[in-house]
């Protein structure tokens, strides 16, 4: 399962690419596996959105991630696990959201 992540600030993110161990989100969508990374955060409000990377140009991070979902009126969720074949955590102020979520 590929799981692409544009949470810049977060630990895990390496090249828009998740490499956490786990992955569990939230009956509001939210990404519980994200942890902010202070270095990151600090360059990204010092300088902005550093760069915006090509998914083309990233190797593809393919694992076999567990990855638990709460979210129970999504369509990929069976028995709070994610039967999507990949998902995408995107950037908003505070929180991290599943962009892969559809309401059943």
């Amino acid at each position: 399962m590929e799981i692409r992540c544009r949470k810049g600030d977060c630990v895990y993110n390496n090249g828009c690419s998740c490499t956490a161990k786990e992955v569990e989100v939230s009956r509001e969508t939210d990404c519980e596996s994200y942890q902010c990374d202070e270095l990151k955060k600090s360059l990204i409000i010092e300088n902005g959105n550093l760069f915006e990377i090509s998914e083309e140009l990233v190797a593809k991070n393919l694992r076999n991630v567990p990855l638990v979902c709460r979210a129970r009126h999504c369509l990929y969720n069976r028995d709070s696990k994610c039967n999507a074949n990949g998902i995408s955590i995107i950037e908003e102020q505070s929180d991290a959201p599943c962009a892969t979520f559809i309401e059943r």
